[in-house]
């Protein structure tokens, strides 16, 4: 159920761009694209976004002409967002770009690429803060996709790009109050690079040799002694049942037990791969700690 408090201010709204010819006439109301943004503004204040996004979409249909349409898509893909449906925000946003309205570009784009982090869609939203950042280089969002663009890098393991994209951002906003911690984030790059990594072939291989051995290596302890004592148990029961001469038994255990120690070696390289994936990740969280970002 909606917050009765819009009510008042729905209603207020509409009072206010109630027009009549004089005193004794019949007054009505108006509809005009002024009085539906409005009405969307309402519902948006009052964090009903989906009735929000229905007032948006319905000045789209009823004034197709209107100045105020990119505005209007803007916070369709806003509602959208904060709601937390990426995909249809992300298409919203898309349509603002396609406007090429001055006002709302570089914002469209850049909250466009907040929505494809959030999809996992790092390409994607590479792409969209650079669209940002090009439109307008002096448009306060077009500092925050440059900053989207450095977390971007760090996500995906590119420390030469991250290291590349602060220097960059140093340069073109030098009065932006997050240039003063670009040394804090040089730092964290520095503190990263010295961290071991953990290789997934290396880790395959090791318990390939020793079944568990490559989790304990990727620091899976838990998942390493359970992986060592099945492998082993179906190792032993195989061996003992071809030391009986018991062969048939042999191959039923054998068998059964392959699967095991096969998808043993493969979670032994899974378990390093996202070690190094938790790595990136913290890095990109302590550099958006760092230089004051939220997605």
């Amino acid at each position: 159920m909606s917050n009765p408090r819009v009510l008042p201010t729905i209603l207020l709204t509409l009072f206010l761009f109630c027009q009549g010819a004089d005193s004794g006439s019949a007054q009505g109301i108006v509809l005009t694209d002024d009085v539906q943004m409005t009405l969307g503004d309402a519902f948006i204040a009052e964090k009903d976004y989906y009735r929000a996004i229905t007032e948006y979409k319905r000045l789209i249909i009823l004034f197709p002409d209107s100045a105020r349409l990119p505005e209007a898509l803007y916070w369709i893909g806003m509602a959208y967002y904060q709601g937390k449906d990426y995909t249809s925000a992300a298409q919203s946003f898309a349509k603002v770009r396609q406007t090429y309205a001055a006002d709302y570009f570089s914002s469209a784009a850049f909250h466009e690429g907040l929505c494809y982090e959030k999809l996992g869609r790092h390409d994607a939203a590479a792409l969209a803060y650079e669209r940002a950042r090009l439109y307008d280089i002096n448009h306060p969002d077009a500092a925050n996709a440059h900053v989207g663009l450095i977390l971007n890098a760090a996500e995906q393991d590119n420390i030469g790009k991250t290291r590349s994209e602060l220097k960059n951002f140093q340069f073109n906003y030098p009065q932006d109050e997050r240039s003063t911690g670009i040394q804090d984030a040089f730092n964290l790059l520095d503190a990263f690079e010295t961290q071991p990594k953990k290789s997934p072939a290396l880790a395959g291989t090791m318990s390939a040799v020793i079944p568990g051995s490559g989790q304990a290596y990727a620091g899976n302890y838990q998942d390493g002694m359970m992986a060592f004592l099945v492998n082993g148990l179906f190792i032993a029961g195989t061996v003992a049942a071809i030391d009986n001469e018991n062969y048939a038994l042999a191959g039923i255990v054998g068998g059964v037990g392959l699967p095991f120690y096969v998808g043993n070696i493969y979670g032994a390289s899974k378990a390093a791969r996202k070690w190094n994936l938790s790595l990136t990740h913290q890095l990109r969280n302590d550099l958006a700690m760092t230089l004051n970002f939220k997605f």
